[in-house]
């Protein structure tokens, strides 16, 4: 995070739900954290942390670990 308390482009994490972005956390532990709680709920459905620095996508799968 800047020095200024606002989040850069290419900081942070998107949490997406099929595809869709549906929360942002600037701190990864936050991020599984937020993914874990929305695959309890959405147990069928894709859910996905991507890395906005680096682009990479890692999925939550149903036991909490990730593939």
């Amino acid at each position: 995070m800047a020095k200024n308390g606002i989040i850069q482009e290419n900081e942070g994490f998107f949490v997406l739900v099929n595809g869709v972005q549906r929360t942002f956390r600037d701190e990864k532990s936050h991020a599984y954290d937020a993914a874990r709680l929305l695959k309890q709920k959405h147990k069928t459905d894709i859910v996905e942390i991507e890395d906005r620095s680096t682009g990479a996508k890692v999925m939550m799968m149903e036991d909490g670990r990730t593939a």
